[in-house]
């Protein structure tokens, strides 16, 4: 169930938990024994906020004596007007800010608005704080949540966000232990299509995790917390410390290398693990622990945690956490396009079938291992068309076959039916044997990792089309 203004951990949608630019100033404990939700006082998993830290300062000592971020409470604002806002209740908090549902007072539309702690080394934190707001606001994408406005109000520095009702895809996980690989990989692949975006724009996001994917109430995935993000060309390098979140961090990140496109292309692969499996590839006691696994352990290969795991998922998962960063995926456009091919691949027929005929006048029927779809004709006719996964005869590629019978193939049709397939201007016409006898089908076939629904969509219409007058002109009957 999503979670309800005022019922939100601290990685909540309109603003995860992972915005912890600060600490590299000063450091939060992601080790805590027993860490709890401030608004409703749940027990927290300590892995899913492990906080994004600034290596230089942790390497060096145990996690419980990096210091801890001095809260101040700006809880007691809700309610109260805010600028050009109401705030109506506290959703969370990160290392430098505290995150409020809102509505604008003038425009009347819900609102994040995200307000920078004062401590006394704000002017240390203004610039990292402002950069989010710069960095999400230069990206104009339906899978970036979008930056409204930046300001100032008696003292206090806030950010405008979107604000996304849902969860994040770090409440998902803790809600169902692991994820279904479709639901992963297809909520991996709009996040990524916001990274490749990032990524052509010549920025890094430097932060990349499941509790900073937000996840609409209608299924679709932004990401989000640009607070380290950083541009690999044109100067800007104001954020330089080593930062990141310890269990996400690629290997060269631990040996003080600058973050790039295939730290953040690693940063995927451990997302993408930990989904499939609920467990990170790497764990550890503290941040130096986990930087030596990185660094020279093996990654242990996801189907020996969980065996469904579909090869492709796995095997992708496992390019983008090589140890060389030139091993991996070029950047997020690539990772996001494998994605989406397996994204198709994993879809279940029944589900691809589902959006394929959202919208159209249909009768459907599930059968064992195809679907059954009859389709409206004019006149009062209709048509039968069945929906299959199968394995193409000559290389044992995996096909959706889209096919619907015209009637029995008796001789004295041959010559009109090979007449009508050199007219068709969709699939093929031909004899296929069903029950032991001949029968002319109308079909079309498609690779399945690469078929959509709107293909399938218009598969079904067409073939349904033509199987009607196929059947209509040689035999002038409606039984199929």
């Amino acid at each position: 169930m999503p979670t309800q203004p005022g019922d939100q951990p601290d990685d909540h949608p309109s603003l995860p938990h992972g915005d912890r630019s600060a600490e590299r100033a000063h450091p939060e404990s992601w080790a805590d024994a027993d860490p709890r939700c401030p608004p409703c006082d749940r027990p927290v998993d300590p892995c899913s906020l492990a906080a994004t830290l600034d290596l230089a300062q942790t390497l060096s000592q145990p996690p419980d004596q990096a210091g801890l971020a001095t809260n101040l409470a700006l809880t007691d604002l809700a309610g109260q007007t805010f600028d050009a806002y109401t705030l109506e209740s506290f959703l969370g908090k990160g290392g430098m800010a505290r995150v409020f549902l809102a509505r604008h007072n003038a425009l009347y539309r819900p609102c994040a608005i995200k307000i920078l702690t004062p401590r006394g080394g704000n002017a240390d934190l203004l610039e990292p704080f402002l950069a989010e707001a710069r960095a999400a606001a230069s990206l104009v994408h339906p899978h970036v949540v979008t930056v409204h406005n930046i300001g100032q109000y008696r003292g206090l520095y806030y950010i405008e966000l979107e604000y996304v009702p849902g969860q994040t895809l770090q409440q998902m996980l803790h809600a169902a232990g692991r994820l279904d690989p479709h639901a992963a990989t297809e909520i991996l692949a709009q996040a990524t299509s916001a990274l490749a975006e990032a990524h052509r724009r010549g920025l890094v996001h430097r932060d990349f995790k499941p509790s900073n994917i937000l996840v609409h109430r209608n299924g679709m995935a932004k990401l989000a917390d640009f607070g380290l993000a950083k541009r690999v060309h044109g100067g800007e390098t104001s954020i330089d410390a080593l930062a990141g979140t310890p269990y996400f961090m690629a290997p060269e990140l631990f040996q003080s290398q600058p973050a790039s496109k295939a730290s953040d292309v690693y940063a995927i692969g451990v997302s993408y693990y930990y989904l499939l499996t609920g467990e990170y590839p790497f764990d550890g006691p503290h941040a130096a622990a986990l930087a030596q696994q990185h660094i020279h352990t093996p990654v242990p290969d996801p189907r020996e945690r969980v065996p469904r795991i579909p090869d492709e998922a796995a095997e992708l998962a496992m390019r983008c956490l090589e140890k060389h960063p030139g091993d991996r995926p070029a950047n997020g456009t690539e990772v996001h396009r494998q994605l989406h091919a397996i994204g198709r691949s994993t879809c279940r027929l029944g589900e691809l079938v589902d959006a394929a005929l959202r919208g159209l006048t249909v009768i459907r029927e599930d059968h064992d291992t195809r679907v059954h779809v009859r389709v409206p004709q004019p006149h009062g006719r209709s048509q039968q068309v069945w929906v299959e996964e199968c394995a193409a005869r000559v290389d044992g590629q995996r096909l959706i076959r889209i096919y619907s019978i015209c009637g029995r193939a008796h001789g004295k049709y041959y010559r009109r039916a090979l007449e009508l397939n050199s007219r068709l201007c969709h699939g093929a016409l031909g004899i296929q044997e069903i029950d032991g006898e001949p029968f002319f089908v109308m079909s079309n076939s498609y690779p399945r990792a690469t078929c959509d629904p709107e293909e399938i969509q218009h598969s079904i219409q067409e073939i349904a089309r033509w199987a009607d007058r196929i059947e209509a002109a040689l035999t002038g009957e409606d039984q199929y």
